[in-house]
């Protein structure tokens, strides 16, 4: 399977109330072994996590269920990543 880099970056607006469900989200990831690793940045202006998918188009389909990007509170990337 390949490895896709989500990165996440927080918009100036950012309010954080999808916080909860967007731990809960990352949780699911990991307890389906979808989610290789996960974390936020220190200086908290976001955080990534890698997939696991066979495809980016599946891949991009998993971060659209993450409830922060359905808030549209931060930005959202997604890339192919040769990470070993």
């Amino acid at each position: 399977m390949k490895k896709f880099l989500v990165f996440i970056e927080r918009k100036p607006g950012f309010s954080g109330n999808s916080i909860p469900e967007h731990r809960q989200f990352i949780q699911s990831l990991r307890d389906n072994d979808i989610l290789v690793s996960a974390g936020g940045f220190n200086d908290q202006t976001g955080g990534a996590y890698v997939l696991q998918a066979h495809s980016l188009e599946s891949a991009t389909q998993t971060m659209k269920q993450d409830p922060m990007y359905m808030e549209n509170e931060c930005i959202y990337t997604i890339k192919e990543w040769n990470v070993q």
